[in-house]
């Protein structure tokens, strides 16, 4: 017998750490290493109390073995419970957080240290876990459930790096129930339809996907249609629309189903299409949809999954509920669904984390619907919004990012004015964004979207001070990347988020990695928006790839056609025009006179004319931020004439 396997043992193993302690040290050294070592005294005393004993320390975490489970998650409610207890008083010198993991497994020990998978699942429940919180694994949980009193969260089953394991939460109130995907919800839908759209991916752009391109062998492929709202006091009318949106999310991640997006939702809906085109254009051969009547605090809600193909309704239901039991008729709707098509369920709240009130659902879509307005005039109710949304839970992970993104739309919009210089008062603007975004990362560290507004963040604070020596104060380009790449790798399939990604890592430079995530956005969704589709133009042309710039351009021009009224005079709105911009470079470059001629003359004569000064503006901010590339550009449309 080896001197390791001497040494193995069965331990229960658990993890604290302090949440955000490097900000802490940052904003106050002396007060931060009291309140530490005050918490640490506690700390000791609870685990002589309950047995436990310390086997390691890494600056601000605790590694400590019980020889019970119980006795350990009765410290880390105890513990937790007294910290926020003394976090309530004036008289500290600082308010520290803690998130603790417990884990029962192998162990070996080691000069007095313990090592192994045992102590390593345990640091990835102590990451997974909320501030204030106590995550567990399914080991601690069986033995525990019946010997204490506790209520907990089912999880589900998490991987963290190489490491899956069943987690649990410790609810120490009802405002901790959260839900992350479970490790069967990652399922990678996005792979087998790269592949398949290889070979034909510029045919797909410009002619739309095809049935048998999306529903092979049957697969079943479902789309959400917007609930129709049927009562004429829209001020409830959110509710009707937060539908497609939860619902959307809740069917995602499947093998066995496909879930068309937002995107396609909503383009259906206005073009009134037949159940002969959803089949023929998108593959569909199930639709989902319903209407909700809103009378005071009555809710009446129907609902009807049919299948397309046998033209049968498989699933058909009429609710009627309190408007404060929206969420569980949302959740009730997606198991009943899951159900009706033979597939798991989570039985959890899939709907955006940490809203859990009508009011803050509102504020939320009211937000949403302000900044698609792009526009300074409504930007002060768009503010309005997002502040009473975050004064409602300043601790909600939907609540930071929104403040975060907040500031960075009033950065883009120019409203960082405070009297100092305009480059002063924009990079604040950005240093609040990140706090928030940072704050959002600590409330749930394996959520994607908060990783890639941070990135976003960090490339505005470079770019804004390029030619300053503050430049690389944040860490630039290279920073944004690593914040971006995290963000990716915790992408699981929400085709949003791969747009996102796509852009941010091409505000940080990493154009070959910009328009992989981009194209992995153009597999799993139909219609990206316009938005994403102009970003992944100018991607690909960053990247060299000319043949995807003039597929993308194309795209562009051809939505742009079918639209009755055309009012986008923006890049990042599907502007006809500024795709022909790259058109004409592209033609150019391959010494095609003719076509150039031919795009140069569309140029000229769409509906929205482009200026140079429109080109050079603020509203296109891909002039100034790859200024080498853009002038290239510029060059030529010197020389042939706007």
């Amino acid at each position: 017998m080896s001197d390791v396997d001497a040494n193995r043992k069965i331990a229960v193993i658990l993890v604290a750490d302090v949440v955000g302690y490097s900000k802490h040290m940052e904003q106050d050294e002396k007060a931060t290493l009291e309140a530490y070592a005050e918490c640490e005294i506690l700390l000791k005393d609870l685990l002589e109390k309950r047995n436990g004993s310390i086997f390691n320390t890494a600056g601000d975490s605790v590694l400590a073995e019980f020889t019970s489970a119980v006795n350990a998650v009765e410290f880390a409610v105890e513990f937790q419970n007294k910290i926020m207890e003394r976090n309530k008083s004036d008289n500290i010198p600082a308010a520290l957080e803690f998130r603790i993991g417990i884990n029962m497994g192998d162990v070996v020990s080691r000069e007095g240290n313990l090592l192994g998978d045992g102590v390593n699942i345990a640091a990835r429940l102590e990451a997974l876990s909320q501030p204030n919180g106590v995550c567990i694994s399914k080991s601690i949980y069986d033995l525990v459930v019946p010997k204490t009193k506790m209520t907990f969260n089912d999880l589900g089953v998490q991987k963290v790096k190489q490491n899956s394991f069943h987690a649990y939460d410790i609810l120490l109130n009802p405002s901790q129930k959260r839900k992350i995907k479970s490790e069967k919800s990652k399922i990678p839908l996005i792979s087998a339809v790269v592949l398949l759209l290889g070979a034909v991916l510029i045919g797909y752009f410009l002619q739309g996907p095809k049935a048998e391109q999306i529903a092979q062998n049957d697969k079943r492929v479902l789309l959400v249609k917007p609930f129709d709202y049927l009562t004429d006091d829209d001020s409830k009318k959110f509710i009707a629309d937060s539908m497609l949106n939860v619902l959307v999310t809740g069917f995602s991640g499947y093998s066995d189903l496909k879930i068309l997006s937002k995107n396609t939702s909503k383009l259906v809906k206005e073009q009134n299409l037949s159940d002969g085109d959803l089949a023929k254009q998108y593959g569909a051969n199930l639709v989902l949809s319903g209407s909700i009547t809103v009378y005071g605090t009555d809710m009446r809600t129907s609902f009807e999954l049919r299948s397309i193909k046998d033209d049968k309704v498989l699933y058909s239901d009429l609710k009627n509920t309190q408007t404060k039991d929206l969420f569980q008729l949302q959740d009730d709707l997606v198991i009943s669904v899951l159900e009706q098509l033979k597939l798991d369920e989570d039985k959890v709240r899939v709907s955006n984390e940490g809203v859990e009130t009508l009011d803050e659902l509102r504020l939320l879509h009211f937000a949403a619907k302000e900044r698609e307005k792009w526009s300074r005039d409504s930007y002060p109710q768009y503010e309005q919004a997002v502040e009473k949304l975050y004064s409602l839970n300043p601790d909600g992970y939907t609540h930071n990012v929104s403040q975060g993104w907040k500031y960075h739309y009033k950065m883009r919009l120019g409203l960082c004015v405070d009297g100092t210089d305009p480059a002063d008062a924009r990079t604040k603007c950005m240093i609040e964004a990140v706090k928030f975004a940072e704050r959002a990362i600590e409330i749930n560290p394996s959520k994607a979207d908060a990783y890639l507004a941070k990135s976003y963040y960090l490339s505005a604070l470079y770019l804004i001070n390029s030619g300053t020596d503050r430049k690389m104060e944040w860490g630039g380009l290279e920073s944004a990347r690593d914040f971006a790449e995290k963000g990716y790798s915790a992408i699981t399939d929400d085709p949003y988020q791969f747009g996102l990604a796509g852009e941010a890592f091409t505000l940080s430079n990493d154009f070959e990695k910009g328009t992989d995530a981009f194209s992995k956005l153009f597999a799993a969704d139909a219609n990206p928006g316009d938005t994403f589709t102009s970003f992944y133009m100018q991607s690909s042309y960053l990247n060299n790839d000319l043949a995807m710039v003039e597929s993308l351009a194309n795209r562009i021009i051809s939505e742009n056609e079918v639209r009755e009224v055309d009012n986008c005079y923006k890049p990042f709105c599907g502007n006809a025009a500024f795709a022909y911009l790259f058109l004409i470079y592209v033609a150019h470059n391959r010494n095609d006179e003719a076509k150039m001629q031919e795009y140069l003359n569309a140029f000229r004569t769409v509906r929205n004319k482009y200026s140079r000064d429109d080109w050079m503006g603020f509203d296109n901010p891909f002039h100034f931020i790859w200024k080498p590339q853009a002038t290239k550009i510029t060059n030529l449309m010197d020389e042939l004439g706007w």
